[in-house]
């Protein structure tokens, strides 16, 4: 699937209806080659802007998973700091333990909380609108501390009243394959969108 069949498949009606497809977890991947990372980035903008016309009228929200976690960090007081500040300040004395931190605080209830609450602000304020996408892109920075398959498994409950698209810049058999090199994680149910 093309960025452009992406495009067109997304705004096809039946695709819209909230009601369609995996109504039981509402999430999807579209997978590409890392080395579009660039391309795809900017292609997601203009999807968002071509979905929000007035002939779709379909709310886009892009969250960039990598710049939400670290902007929780920065928010999460610690030590007469942040954790994001600590953890920069710490990170070449004690590597292996600001490692293990690092991926506790990834599916940290409160991080997913976090997450969550951003989405649902911005659904409120964009109500008049019948249809919505949350756009989440990023894992590849994200990379290892977010898994996508735990990531997923997490953060399941919270998805309601629109649909994901998650952007993985990679590949899937019989586990997930970040940038097609990396072995991520098992498989998990969210629909794949393939670009092939």
């Amino acid at each position: 699937m093309t960025i452009e069949e992406l495009y067109t498949h997304l705004e096809n009606d039946d695709f819209k209806d909230q009601e369609t497809g995996n109504i039981f977890f509402p999430a999807y991947m579209y997978m590409y080659d890392a080395e579009k990372e660039y391309q795809v980035d900017k292609e997601i903008l203009e999807i968002k802007e071509r979905l929000y016309r007035p002939s779709n009228y379909l709310d886009v929200m892009v969250l960039d998973i990598y710049e939400e976690f670290i902007n929780f960090l920065k928010q999460q007081s610690f030590a007469k700091s942040n954790k994001f500040d600590f953890y920069t300040n710490h990170e070449k004395l004690k590597p292996e333990a600001v490692h293990k931190s690092l991926d506790k605080d990834a599916y940290d209830p409160r991080f997913l909380k976090y997450l969550n609450d951003k989405i649902q602000a911005h659904l409120k304020i964009e109500d008049t609108f019948l249809r919505s996408y949350v756009f989440l892109k990023g894992f590849g920075n994200a990379f290892p501390h977010i898994r996508t398959s735990r990531f997923f498994n997490n953060f399941e409950k919270y998805v309601k009243g629109y649909k994901l698209i998650m952007f993985y810049p990679g590949s899937a058999k019989e586990y997930y394959s970040l940038f097609g090199l990396l072995k991520d994680e098992n498989l998990y149910r969210a629909i794949k969108l393939i670009n092939e």
